[in-house]
Protein backbone atom coordinates (compact mmCIF):
# COMPACT_ATOMS: atom_id res chain seq x y z
CA UNK A 1 0.00 0.00 0.00
CA UNK A 2 1.19 3.60 -0.89
CA UNK A 3 0.06 7.04 0.86
CA UNK A 4 0.33 10.03 -0.54
CA UNK A 5 -0.65 13.23 1.36
CA UNK A 6 -1.62 16.78 0.29
CA UNK A 7 -1.81 19.63 2.74
CA UNK A 8 -3.03 23.42 1.52
CA UNK A 9 -4.10 26.66 2.82
CA UNK A 10 -5.95 29.64 1.85
CA UNK A 11 -6.86 33.43 2.23
CA UNK A 12 -10.44 33.52 2.58
CA UNK A 13 -10.16 37.36 1.94
CA UNK A 14 -7.98 36.31 -1.64
CA UNK A 15 -11.13 33.97 -2.32
CA UNK A 16 -13.45 36.19 -1.44
CA UNK A 17 -11.63 39.04 -3.90
CA UNK A 18 -11.25 36.65 -6.67
CA UNK A 19 -15.28 35.71 -6.43
CA UNK A 20 -16.05 39.15 -6.64
CA UNK A 21 -13.86 40.10 -9.35
CA UNK A 22 -15.20 37.27 -11.75
CA UNK A 23 -18.07 36.50 -10.59
CA UNK A 24 -19.99 33.12 -11.48
CA UNK A 25 -17.79 32.55 -13.83
CA UNK A 26 -15.19 31.77 -11.33
CA UNK A 27 -17.50 29.63 -9.25
CA UNK A 28 -18.64 28.07 -12.15
CA UNK A 29 -15.23 27.18 -13.27
CA UNK A 30 -13.97 25.80 -9.95
CA UNK A 31 -16.98 24.39 -7.89
CA UNK A 32 -19.99 21.80 -8.98
CA UNK A 33 -23.55 22.92 -7.94
CA UNK A 34 -24.05 21.07 -5.01
CA UNK A 35 -20.99 22.74 -3.67
CA UNK A 36 -22.27 25.98 -4.66
CA UNK A 37 -25.42 25.37 -3.27
CA UNK A 38 -23.41 24.63 0.01
CA UNK A 39 -21.62 26.69 0.70
CA UNK A 40 -24.02 29.77 -0.44
CA UNK A 41 -26.48 28.52 2.39
CA UNK A 42 -23.76 29.51 5.02
CA UNK A 43 -23.30 32.74 6.75
CA UNK A 44 -19.80 32.95 6.08
CA UNK A 45 -20.19 31.14 2.63
CA UNK A 46 -16.26 32.23 1.52
CA UNK A 47 -14.93 30.29 4.63
CA UNK A 48 -16.65 27.78 3.06
CA UNK A 49 -15.58 27.97 -0.26
CA UNK A 50 -11.89 28.55 0.63
CA UNK A 51 -11.82 25.16 2.56
CA UNK A 52 -12.87 23.61 -0.46
CA UNK A 53 -10.67 25.38 -2.53
CA UNK A 54 -8.33 24.08 0.06
CA UNK A 55 -9.15 20.50 -0.29
CA UNK A 56 -9.22 20.57 -4.36
CA UNK A 57 -5.53 21.61 -4.30
CA UNK A 58 -4.17 19.69 -1.81
CA UNK A 59 -6.07 16.29 -3.77
CA UNK A 60 -3.75 17.30 -6.28
CA UNK A 61 -0.86 17.42 -4.05
CA UNK A 62 -1.69 13.80 -3.29
CA UNK A 63 -2.59 12.78 -6.35
CA UNK A 64 0.98 14.25 -7.95
CA UNK A 65 -0.41 16.14 -10.53
CA UNK A 66 -0.45 19.72 -11.80
CA UNK A 67 -3.17 22.43 -12.92
CA UNK A 68 -1.49 22.01 -16.40
CA UNK A 69 -2.42 18.45 -16.74
CA UNK A 70 -6.19 19.75 -17.75
CA UNK A 71 -7.66 18.47 -14.31
CA UNK A 72 -10.52 20.90 -14.10
CA UNK A 73 -11.36 21.61 -10.49
CA UNK A 74 -14.72 20.80 -10.72
CA UNK A 75 -13.55 16.94 -11.22
CA UNK A 76 -13.17 17.17 -7.36
CA UNK A 77 -16.02 17.56 -5.20
CA UNK A 78 -16.09 17.70 -1.40
CA UNK A 79 -19.35 16.33 -0.72
CA UNK A 80 -20.62 15.84 2.93
CA UNK A 81 -21.39 12.07 4.75
CA UNK A 82 -24.37 11.46 6.73
CA UNK A 83 -22.35 12.28 9.90
CA UNK A 84 -21.26 15.91 8.20
CA UNK A 85 -18.02 14.34 7.56
CA UNK A 86 -16.55 15.73 4.60
CA UNK A 87 -15.14 13.87 1.74
CA UNK A 88 -13.89 13.95 -1.27
CA UNK A 89 -15.40 12.45 -4.66
CA UNK A 90 -13.86 12.30 -8.16
CA UNK A 91 -15.66 10.30 -11.35
CA UNK A 92 -14.37 7.26 -12.44
CA UNK A 93 -13.63 8.96 -15.66
CA UNK A 94 -11.37 11.40 -13.89
CA UNK A 95 -9.80 8.92 -11.40
CA UNK A 96 -8.61 6.32 -14.35
CA UNK A 97 -7.52 9.57 -16.21
CA UNK A 98 -4.82 10.72 -13.72
CA UNK A 99 -3.96 6.83 -13.09
CA UNK A 100 -5.68 6.00 -9.82
CA UNK A 101 -6.16 2.79 -9.23
CA UNK A 102 -9.48 1.38 -8.37
CA UNK A 103 -9.95 1.01 -4.65
CA UNK A 104 -8.13 4.05 -3.48
CA UNK A 105 -9.53 5.39 0.12
CA UNK A 106 -9.25 9.21 0.61
CA UNK A 107 -9.54 10.86 4.09
CA UNK A 108 -9.82 14.70 4.07
CA UNK A 109 -10.04 16.83 6.75
CA UNK A 110 -11.13 20.45 6.10
CA UNK A 111 -10.76 23.77 8.80
CA UNK A 112 -11.36 27.50 8.41
CA UNK A 113 -11.80 30.60 10.31
CA UNK A 114 -12.02 34.26 9.23
CA UNK A 115 -8.94 34.96 7.82
CA UNK A 116 -8.26 31.08 6.53
CA UNK A 117 -9.28 28.02 5.42
CA UNK A 118 -6.83 24.60 5.31
CA UNK A 119 -7.39 21.19 3.69
CA UNK A 120 -5.54 18.17 4.43
CA UNK A 121 -5.90 15.22 2.13
CA UNK A 122 -4.73 11.39 2.80
CA UNK A 123 -4.54 9.00 -0.27
CA UNK A 124 -4.35 5.60 0.18
CA UNK A 125 -3.53 3.23 -3.23
CA UNK A 126 -3.64 -0.10 -3.00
Amino acid sequence: MEIRQGIDIVSVERLEEAARRHGERFLKRVFTPDERAYCDSKRYKYEHYAARFAAKEAMMKAMEIRRKNRLRFREIEVRRRPTGKPEISMSEESQVRFGLPPGIRVELSMTHERKYAASFVLLFLP
